[in-house]
């Protein structure tokens, strides 16, 4: 993955900009949307941070959320999900530093954000669906929204990949087996933060989660779906039936 990828062509009102990472000591670039009318008045607006998915990069996904960004009145930036580790639970911590120490200061230094926790958002797909709901959870005080389109959670609440390509009516078997093993209590499983967060993020932090039926991740956004209602704690669960890994057929 290269630090800094223009994309060839840009829908309207999106510009690609650069910043700098004094963690990666490199500039790292990002694509941001302006609705319209930004440049016409003084007002302060709602900000997405969207993450993109494995092997992608800040531009990889703006064609395929274009609507997405047209349909709300909110700054929209793609971020660069790029980490010097190779380990995939030190890269999501190195990558929460990025997004939270230096993008976020710069952005709100450079645009008219509206800073407050209801305004902030995140959204992710796949690879970034999981670093999303991830960061918004592990910071309720910080985002008031989080959507995954077809996050990939296995990397941090399962052992190996025994939920990859499960089918749907295997899914409560996978779930019950889990729940009798304490790897889902351990510090780093995802499951285990929503716990430990439960009271900061009910009712407070809107939750949003996409899955196609036929997506090879099906049963990872099932059972944190599954876990969600265990714990009462209010989210939007949106099943598209027959939809693989396919971020245009579900947003």
């Amino acid at each position: 993955m290269n630090f800094v990828n223009p994309p060839a062509e840009s829908p309207q009102h999106m510009t690609h900009k650069i910043f700098y990472s004094h963690l990666l000591h490199h500039v790292i670039g990002y694509n941001i949307y302006l609705p319209p009318g930004y440049t016409d008045c003084g007002e302060t607006y709602p900000v997405v941070y969207h993450i993109h998915g494995w092997t992608g990069n800040e531009s990889s996904e703006i064609w395929p959320l274009e609507e997405v960004c047209k349909n709300r009145r909110a700054i929209t930036v793609f971020i660069n999900a790029i980490s010097s580790e190779e380990n995939y639970f030190d890269a999501l911590l190195q990558i929460e530093s990025i997004l939270i120490t230096e993008l976020i200061p710069h952005i709100d230094s450079q645009y008219r954000t509206d800073t407050t926790r209801e305004n902030r958002m995140l959204s992710g797909f796949s690879m970034g669906g999981n670093m999303a709901f991830y960061y918004a959870v592990k910071h309720p005080g910080l985002f008031g929204s989080v959507t995954a389109y077809a996050g990939t959670y296995h990397h941090l609440y399962f052992k190996e990949y025994r939920t990859v390509g499960v089918t749907p009516e295997k899914v409560i078997g996978v779930y019950e087996d889990m729940l009798r093993e304490e790897w889902y209590l351990e510090e780093n499983n995802i499951l285990c933060l929503v716990r430990q967060n439960a009271e900061q993020i009910r009712g407070k932090l809107n939750i949003d989660i996409h899955i196609g039926t036929a997506d090879i991740l099906f049963c990872d956004n099932e059972i944190l779906h599954l876990y969600m209602d265990s714990l009462n704690i209010p989210h939007e669960y949106r099943k598209f039936e027959e939809i693989g890994h396919d971020l245009g057929k579900i947003v």
